[in-house]
């Protein structure tokens, strides 16, 4: 009889040794080579059939990685086979893993299936509204047309949902809804529709559209009730209020994660009837013979999709990831490198105006992971910030008021050499950073890697008494010495002389070990885009609205001007993905009926 440990009989191996045969059971180590880093992952298989998939350690933004590697892992399981399609959108890690998991299997003698290629099929769909897009604003504007009863379907070039809003985290201003009246009680009353575009001129420097922005204003509060209700939402007052927000406004999810955000609100979706289309790459528009914008035609792996339409809304994010590859910027990218504006191709005839194309929101807090790209620290600045943590440059001199507005941060950065400072933080300080840089898209084993490199290259993360932790960042010490005696003087009399910086803010370190982070700035966000009207009606070279044609969030420009505020770019998504809805349901009911042939009606497609 063989035991288990728990002392009971193992039937299985007691069976196996009374029929003369051996246990085949293997546990398989397999590496591959992600964006961010090493993925070690372990192969569960038995008598050669595979079980599962654990993946022991991964660099990768967890919001992706999380969506991609569950499809991935389906995939293998169900086919028996590493000889599967790799996801869109995350073909470098996904393929990877493919690779190294079929290697691992062929060196252990394990024998796989071979997978029969699927047959390219033709699909046509008939809808009220098209979306393109899986970010907050397509969702929510596809959300919001099915409320209306339409039928919509959205249609997302990559294998996971989601777009650029799960980099971010799940914060939105609640003004003027009821979720905020119920969070900060009496206190939601001090804010406003113009109060807020009040804020949004100041932060931008009056740069921005105000049509734009009152539109924001006057529709986020029905936004974030709308969605409250269609998806079960729970918010809570977020935890971070930012100084550039004249009130207390920012609410968001509880695990604060915009990743729950948009997965709640999908099955909500596809629950009350919608559909989404992974792997649909939308490639060509086509018009009817009056030059009507009237459906398109979407490619996937295996799958070609024609899909006719009332209304279409587009919601296909920015494009940074396209100018940072076009080396048009010399800003770090932290954004995922989908955001490539497919749509200035398959949309290029349909001439829509454009504006300030070259307008990013750059933010001054951020750790270059590898050349060019950056992994957002923000949370973790702030945080350290407020517990009185201080910036300095090369010379070991501060540079700002480090509890001011995030712009003064990202101006004083670009005005050092190397357009880089760094923060000074003692072992309390470090503990908070640290623990907000694992809640926000970094692992253990990452910053571990960081520390290593004992500031010799780019991410400086390094520790030490002052004097070593000076000199492995490359920071001159008697200057930073000065600076940090300074400092604790300023502290003790609760006055600022250099920068002014509120004394409340103002706290002594404690101990002699200090930690010193580069800071770097990085951008994610593109600013400018398509010109609409407050229908989100997309608009021709001559501003006349095009026909069954609206947009909605990253890619319309205009409303948070040059410098979003904390908070703006996902409040956009929300109330533009509201309005586009709403506008795109509204014609639906004005349009004709489609047909079922109407593809034999359309004259060229508008990217031809």
């Amino acid at each position: 009889m063989f035991y288990n440990e728990s002392g009971l009989i193992d039937w299985k191996q007691t069976f196996n040794k009374l029929r003369g045969t051996k246990m085949t059971k293997k546990e398989i180590k397999a590496q591959a080579k992600g964006r961010n880093g090493q993925i070690d992952f372990t192969i569960s298989v038995d008598d050669n059939h595979i079980d599962d998939i654990i993946v022991n350690k991964s660099s990768e933004t967890p919001a992706i990685f999380n969506q991609a590697f569950g499809k991935l892992k389906d995939s293998v399981i169900k086919n028996q086979s590493f000889d599967v399609d790799a996801v869109s959108g995350a073909s470098l890690m996904t393929q990877g893993m493919l690779d190294s998991g079929k290697k691992a299997l062929e060196e252990n003698g394990i024998q796989t299936k071979v997978v029969n290629v699927s047959e390219h099929r033709d699909i046509t769909l008939n809808v009220d509204v098209a979306v393109i897009g899986t970010g907050m604003a397509g969702l929510m504007a596809a959300a919001r047309a099915l409320s209306m009863g339409k039928k919509v379907v959205v249609l997302e070039k990559n294998g996971y949902i989601g777009g650029a809003t799960i980099l971010n985290g799940s914060n939105v201003v609640g003004t003027g809804s009821r979720v905020s009246a119920e969070i900060f009680g009496k206190e939601a009353a001090k804010d406003s529709p113009v109060r807020l575009v009040k804020d949004i001129t100041r932060e931008c420097r009056g740069t921005n559209y105000l049509m734009l922005s009152k539109l924001l204003a006057d529709n986020i509060g029905k936004a974030v009730d709308f969605i409250t209700d269609f998806a079960d939402l729970k918010y809570q007052k977020a935890e971070t209020q930012t100084v550039e927000h004249s009130v207390d406004r920012q609410i968001e999810m509880p695990s604060e994660s915009s990743y729950e955000l948009v997965t709640k609100v999908a099955k909500a979706f596809e629950e009350k009837g919608g559909q989404i289309l992974l792997d649909s790459r939308v490639e060509k528009l086509n018009k009817d013979k009056d030059g009507k914008l009237v459906s398109l035609v979407a490619e996937g792996k295996h799958q070609t999709t024609t899909v006719n339409f009332k209304s279409l809304v587009l919601a296909a994010g920015g494009w940074g990831a396209k100018d940072y590859e076009a080396h048009k910027t010399s800003v770090l990218y932290y954004g995922p490198m989908t955001s490539t504006g497919d749509y200035f191709d398959f949309a290029k005839n349909m001439n829509l105006v454009t504006r300030n194309l070259d307008w990013y929101k750059v933010y001054p807090h951020g750790l270059e992971v590898e050349p060019g790209v950056a992994k957002l620290t923000t949370y973790s600045t702030k945080e350290v910030s407020d517990m009185g943590a201080i910036f300095v440059n090369q010379d070991g001199k501060r540079i700002v008021d480090e509890s001011a507005p995030y712009t003064h941060f990202r101006d004083a950065i670009g005005e050092q050499k190397g357009k880089v400072a760094y923060i000074v933080m003692d072992q309390k300080m470090w503990d908070r950073f640290y623990e907000l840089m694992l809640k926000y898209g970094f692992t253990k084993e990452e910053v571990q890697g960081f520390f290593d490199l004992e500031g010799k290259k780019s991410p400086v993360l390094v520790k030490g008494d002052l004097k070593t932790a000076a000199d492995k960042a490359g920071i001159n010490y008697k200057t930073l010495k000065e600076t940090m005696d300074n400092y604790a003087d300023d502290v003790k009399a609760k006055y600022d002389p250099e920068f002014g910086r509120d004394p409340k803010f103002l706290h002594a370190y404690e101990g002699d070990t200090y930690y010193i982070i580069e800071q770097k700035q990085r951008f994610a966000t593109t600013l400018g885009g398509y010109e609409t009207n407050d229908k989100m009606e997309l608009l021709d070279t001559n501003i006349d609205p095009v026909a069954n044609f609206y947009a909605a969030g990253e890619i319309v420009g205009g409303a948070n001007g040059h410098d979003s505020m904390p908070s703006m770019m996902n409040s956009w998504s929300y109330a533009s993905g509201f309005v586009a809805g709403t506008s795109a349901a509204d014609n639906a009911n004005f349009n004709i009926q489609v047909s079922e042939n109407i593809e034999a009606d359309a004259v060229s497609g508008a990217s031809e």
